[in-house]
C-alpha cells in the first residue's frame, strides 16, 4: 500500500543534507533540484457552479455567486539519471482561498515519483506512483466542499524481443476516497491489467493490439443504490503514426463489455474510441484536434459511469520567442447509466447532460524560468436534471517561476 508518510520522510532524508552543504548547493539546487513557485488569482461570476432552480439564497445567504479566489503553490522537481535509469520526483503543496465563500477554503497537494528503468538494450519500463488530495470540482456537487484523496501505483514494461516488434505489460492500482461523510459512497478501487503487441515501423509509427481488464470494488456502497463490484474487459486496437513531419495522428478504439454485480441493467457492451490528431502547419502554430466515445466512471449518487462523447480543439500560436496565445474548445454529451431498483422497468434515474468549455489564454515569458499568463474561461451545462443547468464566466490572472533549466 502506498504510504504518503513514507514518500516524504524518504524524499526529506535525501534531500535536507544537501541544503546544508555548501559545497554542492551550486550543483543542487537548479540542476538537480528545481524549485518552483505560482500564484493564481480567479474571478467568477459563479464559481461554486450553482444550477439555474436551485435556491441560492436558502444555500449560501445570497444571491450574488460572484467570488474571487486565490491559489498560493510551492513545490519542487527532481531529475537524476544514473547510468541509463531516469529517476523523476514533483512534489507540490498548495493553499486556495476564496474572498467570499470562505468555507470552501481548503490545502491541497500532489506528489509524483517515477523511475524509468532500463535492463539491458530490449527492455524497459516504469515503476511509480502518484498521490493526490485536492477538491472535486463542483460540476455535479454545486457547492459542496468534498476533498477526495487519489491514488496510483504502476508498474509496466515493454519488451523489443525483435527491432519491429514490441510486447506491452501494465499493472495499475488505483484508491479514490472522499473525505466527506455523505459523499463516501463514492469510495472505490480499480486494479487494471493490461497486455499488448505493436508493430514498429522505421518511421517511429506503430500501429498495435491490447486487452485491458479491470476489476473495480465500491468500498463504501449505499445499498440499492450504488455497486459494490464491477469488471470490465476492453479489446482495443491502437494506432501511433506519423502522417508527415508536420501531423500525427493517434487512434485507441475497440470493444469494451462491462459487468456489474449488483445491477445487471447498468452493464454496456458497446464501442469505445479517442482519436486525436496534431498538426504543426508553421514553426509556430500548432492544432490538436480530439474525438472520443468512452465509459468513464463518475462520482454521482445514482449513477457509477457514463457514456461520453464529445470533441475538442486547441490551437496554439507562439508569435514570438517570449509571448504565445492558446485558444481551447470543447463540448461533451454525458449518458449516465441506467438502474432499475426502484420500478420494475429501466428506467433512467441519471441525467443527460451537456457540457461546453472555452477558454482564451496568453502567455508571456519576460525571462528564463518566469510565466506570467491570463486567461478568460466559458463553462456551461445544460441537463435534464430537476436542478437544470448553469452558466459560468470567468478570468484568471497567474504568475510562475521554476528556478534552474526546464
Amino acid at each position: 500500500m502506498f504510504s504518503v508518510k513514507r514518500l516524504l520522510s524518504a524524499a526529506v532524508l535525501v534531500v535536507m543534507p544537501l541544503f546544508f552543504n555548501s559545497s554542492v548547493q551550486a550543483e543542487v539546487i537548479g540542476k538537480l533540484i528545481r524549485p518552483y513557485m505560482s500564484y493564481s488569482m480567479t474571478a467568477d461570476d459563479n464559481i461554486l457552479r450553482i444550477r439555474d432552480q436551485m435556491d441560492a439564497e436558502a444555500l449560501l445567504g445570497t444571491n450574488n455567486l460572484f467570488d474571487i479566489s486565490h491559489r498560493f503553490l510551492g513545490g519542487a522537481v527532481i531529475d537524476k539519471q544514473i547510468s541509463r535509469q531516469q529517476l523523476h520526483f514533483n512534489g507540490n503543496w498548495s493553499h486556495n482561498r476564496y474572498e467570499k465563500f470562505s468555507q470552501i477554503n481548503n490545502n491541497a497537494f500532489n506528489l509524483q515519483g517515477n523511475w524509468n528503468w532500463f535492463l539491458g538494450n530490449r527492455l524497459e519500463g516504469n515503476l511509480g506512483a502518484n498521490f493526490d488530495k485536492s477538491l472535486a470540482p463542483f460540476l455535479f456537487q454545486p457547492a459542496i466542499k468534498n476533498v477526495r484523496s487519489q491514488h496510483t501505483e504502476y508498474f509496466n514494461f515493454a519488451w523489443h524481443y525483435h527491432p519491429s516488434w514490441r510486447l506491452r505489460g501494465d499493472y495499475t492500482h488505483f484508491d479514490f476516497q472522499s473525505d466527506n461523510v455523505l459523499l463516501r459512497f463514492q469510495n472505490r478501487r480499480e486494479d487494471r491489467f493490461e497486455t499488448g503487441i505493436d508493430y514498429l515501423a522505421s518511421s517511429g509509427s506503430s500501429v498495435g493490439l491490447q486487452y485491458r481488464h479491470i476489476r473495480g470494488k465500491f468500498t463504501t456502497p449505499i445499498q440499492t443504490i450504488t455497486e459494490n463490484d464491477y469488471n470490465q474487459n476492453e479489446v482495443k486496437g491502437r494506432i501511433d503514426w506519423k502522417l508527415s513531419g508536420k501531423s500525427h495522428l493517434r487512434f485507441l478504439g475497440g470493444w469494451v463489455e462491462r459487468n456489474n454485480a449488483s445491477f445487471s441493467t447498468s452493464d454496456f457492451n458497446g464501442f469505445n474510441a479517442r482519436m486525436t490528431y496534431l498538426w504543426k502547419p508553421t514553426g509556430k502554430i500548432g492544432i490538436t484536434l480530439s474525438g472520443w466515445r468512452e465509459t468513464v466512471a463518475i462520482q454521482s449518487l445514482s449513477a457509477n459511469f457514463s457514456l461520453n462523447t464529445g470533441g475538442s480543439a486547441t490551437t496554439v500560436w507562439q508569435f514570438s520567442e517570449k509571448t504565445k496565445l492558446q485558444g481551447y474548445f470543447s463540448y461533451l454529451t454525458q449518458k449516465f447509466d441506467r438502474f432499475s431498483v426502484f420500478t420494475n422497468r429501466a428506467a433512467d434515474f441519471s441525467n443527460n447532460n451537456k457540457i461546453f468549455t472555452a477558454s482564451l489564454e496568453l502567455t508571456y515569458a519576460p525571462f528564463h524560468g518566469t510565466e506570467l499568463s491570463t486567461a478568460a474561461v466559458h463553462n456551461s451545462l445544460s441537463s435534464n436534471s430537476s436542478l437544470g443547468g448553469f452558466t459560468a464566466n470567468g478570468v484568471t490572472v497567474s504568475l510562475r517561476y521554476i528556478l534552474g533549466n526546464q
